[in-house]
């Protein structure tokens, strides 16, 4: 990225603001995806606020993309808890019902003290809310194109080609429908492949998916260019929340999936507990597009240049074959998930 004077810095970052505000505006439908009412849409976080309290430095963090060198020249790479990744995509009233569940602190603290049907319901709401976001990221980014390209964009529009991006979303809320109604089918279930509260705080806090197109050894599990609909047996799920001084790592699958993905489970298995909380770390640099981390705690992480190119390359290639292979090389990275210092604290 080109230095630019101060002037023209000032200038960029005020020309990608307004852009950025407009697509997020054209992102937001008009009416509830849930309920399909004409009403206002809700401010929804994709991390509860009460989690992202646990990193925030003077009630602020950072977005993963401040990893990539000069970002500031051109983006905010700080944001007010209040506004951390929000998504407008649903009302307030269907985000009170179908997540009140995992948005109590206790929920998250005291999950392994809840009954079989309880924690199922947790898992299903947090991955609804990530499936939203998902949603709104990829509706947000064609936004971005359109008034980029909009020759392009109105090409695809006049020949009647449906979009990568269309077709993802298609999937993802019908994915969201069958999510919804399995809150209450005994036959639906996740398998949990980690579950931990570990006693510190790590400084960092997502909730994704993530689609492995390798496992650990190398061979691809699917090719990310087949923009055909494709089964969801492929998703994992990914949440790292840190709260009170702890931080709770969730780490599933739908169960029904578990023989399409039986290789990778496997070879995760086989992991020592020290080696699967690497793999996840990495897993987030390779596959998450925007996670938060505790201001100081970015410092630290921006000095390791060998992690940060990982990001940077997972991150311009969208998930190309060549990146994502570099999963399997997990350990040749440093793991920042892991409590290297027992006296640090990154929250306020």
């Amino acid at each position: 990225m080109c230095t630019y004077r101060r002037k023209e810095k000032i200038e960029l970052r005020k020309q990608v603001s307004e852009m950025t505000h407009i697509a997020e505006k054209a992102a937001r439908p008009p009416f509830c995806l849930f309920c399909g009412k004409k009403t206002s849409l809700c401010n929804s976080h994709i991390v509860p606020k009460f989690i992202l309290k646990n990193i925030d430095e003077k009630g602020m963090v950072c977005y993963s993309s401040a990893l990539v060198k000069d970002f500031d020249d051109i983006f905010d790479s700080k944001k007010g808890i209040n506004n951390a990744f929000t998504f407008h995509l649903i009302c307030r009233e269907c985000d009170k019902k179908l997540f009140a569940h995992y948005e109590d602190p206790r929920s998250i603290l005291e999950f392994e003290k809840l009954d079989e049907d309880a924690r199922k319901v947790i898992l299903i709401e947090m991955a609804m809310k990530t499936h939203l976001a998902h949603i709104f990221r990829k509706v947000f980014s064609y936004s971005i194109f359109s008034r980029l390209y909009p020759q392009e964009a109105q090409g695809f529009r006049g020949a009647g080609i449906r979009t990568g991006q269309e077709i993802d979303n298609e999937e993802h809320m019908q994915y969201l429908s069958e999510l919804l109604q399995a809150k209450d089918d005994p036959g639906f279930d996740f398998e949990l492949l980690y579950d931990k509260m570990l006693d510190y705080d790590v400084g960092i806090a997502t909730q994704t998916i993530i689609a492995y197109v390798y496992d650990l050894k190398g061979n691809m599990l699917f090719s990310p260019f087949d923009h055909e609909r494709a089964a969801l047996f492929k998703y994992f799920y990914l949440m790292i929340l840190p709260i009170n001084g702890k931080t709770r790592i969730f780490f599933y699958i739908e169960k029904e999936n578990l023989p399409k993905v039986k290789n990778i489970i496997e070879q995760f298995n086989a992991l020592t507990e020290e080696e699967k909380l690497h793999f996840l770390f990495i897993s987030l640099i390779v596959y998450d597009e925007q996670f938060y981390i505790n201001p100081v705690l970015l410092k630290t992480i921006k000095k390791d240049k060998k992690l940060c190119k990982l990001f940077v390359q997972a991150d311009a290639s969208s998930g190309s074959e060549k990146n994502c292979r570099k999963i399997k090389n997990f350990r040749k990275y440093n793991n920042y998930l892991r409590n290297q210092n027992p006296q640090r604290q990154y929250y306020n």
